[in-house]
C-alpha cells in the first residue's frame, strides 16, 4: 500500500505541534512555584528548584529551610508575576518578570512589589531555578 506524501506531512506537523517549547517548559515551572505560594506547598516549591541551587551564602538545604519557615509563619502568602521576559542559552535560562507578592499574618498584611531576575538550568526534560530567589 502507498501512503500519499501530504498524509504524511500532516502526521509530522502534528507531532511536531504537539511539543512543548523550551520557553513553555520555563512557563510551567514558574506556574508551579506561584502555585506552591498559593497552596504553601513547599514541596510543589521545591519542585521547582535545583539540588544544585545557589545564591549569595545560600544552598538548596539553607533554601527550604527558608521557604518552609515562610510557609509556617504566615497565615496566608499571594504571589503573581507579569511582564516576563525569557532568554535561553543552551541549557541555561535567564527569567526577568515583575512580581508582587504578599503576605498575611493575624491582621496584618505586608506587600511586596519589584523585578526580579531567576536564573534555571535544564535537568533532563524540566527547567529548575539555579539562582535568584
Amino acid at each position: 500500500m502507498r501512503r500519499h506524501p501530504s498524509i504524511l506531512l500532516l502526521t509530522l506537523f502534528i507531532l511536531l505541534s504537539c511539543q512543548i517549547s523550551e520557553e513553555e517548559r520555563i512557563h510551567q515551572t514558574l506556574s508551579r512555584r506561584e502555585e506552591a505560594f498559593q497552596k504553601k506547598d513547599l514541596l510543589l516549591y521545591l519542585s521547582c528548584v535545583s539540588k544544585a541551587y545557589r545564591d549569595k551564602e545560600e544552598d538548596y538545604d539553607q533554601l527550604q529551610k527558608r521557604i518552609g519557615g515562610y510557609f509556617q509563619t504566615f497565615d496566608q502568602i499571594n504571589y503573581s508575576s507579569w511582564d516576563r521576559s525569557i532568554a535561553i542559552e543552551g541549557d541555561t535560562a535567564r527569567v526577568i518578570q515583575q512580581f508582587h507578592l504578599e503576605v498575611r499574618k493575624g491582621g496584618g498584611t505586608n506587600r511586596y512589589s519589584g523585578k526580579e531576575a531567576l536564573f534555571f538550568k535544564k535537568e533532563g526534560r524540566e527547567w529548575k531555578i539555579i539562582k535568584g530567589l
